[in-house]
Parts: structure tokens; sequence; C-alpha cells
């Protein structure tokens, strides 16, 4: 049996806060039957570790995002968050130099420590880039040696994806694939092979076209995957499957549900 997955999300937002359990029920109800939430911050990661130890069917990645990073981090708190059970993998971490560019080197220091905790714990890394990427590639290409690297919510071109790939890296895509002026990103988006993909919906951010302006939530995941099969010339069912098996792989290969 394959099911749908939601590989990043953020249930610990406020944005969630009065009615978490409705908003799992519905992703249920639409087929989405695992989310994988992520931390931004430690007491972000801590609240996605609450969550996963109430919630079924929905699991964790802890990190610290870097516009969390405004000197230096203490990562052992993170560390030992690491080691809950249904943590997946160490997000989201990476370089973010679209807001603010003070702290760059420091963004740097703590985004490399934590790749280093990825392949210390044999887990994968969810990453983010924004306006950053030469310097993600850079690190990740110099420290992720063993382990599986999932390029969250990707807006590359064609050339930094064939970068991507060659490294065997993953690439996931949300709703900003179904905006009417994502061309570029839908041409992209149609070279990535099969096994290398994956789906998320960012939630409670970048909602799908069809729910555009709304707050974000896993049910919407559907309306991604509806687009996107569509855009492969595939049917749901078979880009279910496939995404399935990238799950099982990347993020459950040293694990179980």
């Amino acid at each position: 049996m394959t099911f749908w997955v939601d590989i990043h999300a953020h249930l610990d937002d406020e944005a969630f806060r009065e009615d978490l359990p409705e908003v799992l029920s519905r992703a249920r109800r639409v087929g989405v039957a695992y989310i994988v939430t992520a931390g931004t911050s430690l007491e972000s990661s801590k609240k996605v570790v609450e969550l996963i130890r109430l919630y079924p069917g929905v699991y964790g990645c802890v990190g610290i995002h870097p516009q969390e990073v405004k000197g230096e981090v203490d990562l052992l708190p993170l560390e030992r968050l690491l080691k809950e059970e249904r943590i997946l993998a160490v997000g989201e971490v990476g370089l973010d130099y679209f807001w603010d560019t003070t702290y760059k080197k420091e963004q740097k220091v703590v985004f490399a420590a934590q790749v280093e905790l990825a392949e210390q714990y044999g887990l994968p890394l969810v990453v983010h880039s924004r306006n950053a990427e030469e310097d993600v590639f850079r690190i990740l290409a110099k420290k992720a040696r063993n382990v599986p690297v999932v390029w969250h919510c990707f807006s590359g071109d064609s050339e930094f994806l064939r970068r991507v790939l060659s490294r065997g890296w993953y690439v996931s895509f949300g709703g900003v694939v179904t905006y009417p002026k994502a061309f570029r990103l839908r041409e992209v988006a149609r070279m990535v092979p099969p096994e290398r993909l994956f789906l998320e919906t960012d939630a409670p951010y970048l909602a799908p076209q069809p729910k555009r302006g709304a707050r974000n939530e896993p049910a919407f995941l559907i309306e991604t995957a509806s687009f996107f099969a569509a855009l492969l010339g595939k049917s749901p069912e078979d880009l279910k499957a496939r995404l399935w098996e990238n799950f099982l792989q990347v993020f459950l290969k040293n694990s179980h549900l």
C-alpha cells in the first residue's frame, strides 16, 4: 500500500495553534497519511518533538534555520533531540541571504556544524537556500558525504538542477510550481528524475494555486500532486507510488512506520 507524504510542513506554527487535530484529520481524509514537520529553531524543534509524541502519522526533523542565526549557536540541545524516536532528518537548515546578510559567516558555521551532525547520526539533511545557492552547494559538497540531501522548495534553474542531481541529491517542490507565472520552475521540474523527487506543502506558507491566499495545510498537497502528475504526464497513483518509495528510501531506510 502507498500513501501521500507531505515531507515538509511547519505544524508547530502559530497558524495551527487552534485547530491542528482538524488539520491532521483533513489530511488523512484525502490520503496524506504521513507528514514530516520541520523545526526552525531550538524552541521550534522542541515543539516538533512534542507533536510527534502526540500525533500518529506525524514525523519530524529538527534544526536551526539560517534566519534564526544571530551569532554563535549551541547545538548540544539540538543534538539531544536528534535521538528522539520518529525524528527522521536534520532540518530545516541552510543559508539565507535574502533578508539580512549581517550574519553570513555565522550562518555558514552553524550550517556546516549541522551537516556534521547529520553525518554523525546518519540522518538525511533537509536544506533551505535563498540567494545562497553557491555557498550551500559548496558546504554540502564538502561535508555531506554519506547522507541524503533533500533540497527543500527547490527554485534553481536547469543548470543548477543538473549540478544538484550530479551529487545524487533530491529536490522537493511545493505549491509555487502551480502558480501561473512559474513557467521556468515547471520546465525545471520536468527535468527531475522521478527517483529524485519529493513534494511538500511548506504549510502554512505557499498554498497551491487553487487555495492561494489561504493558510496552507497538508491536505492541500493533493492539489500540488494532481498538478504535478499532469505536468509529468503520469497518473496520480503512479506519482504517489514513486514518491512513497522515495520516502521509504530516504527518510525511513533506517527507521520504521
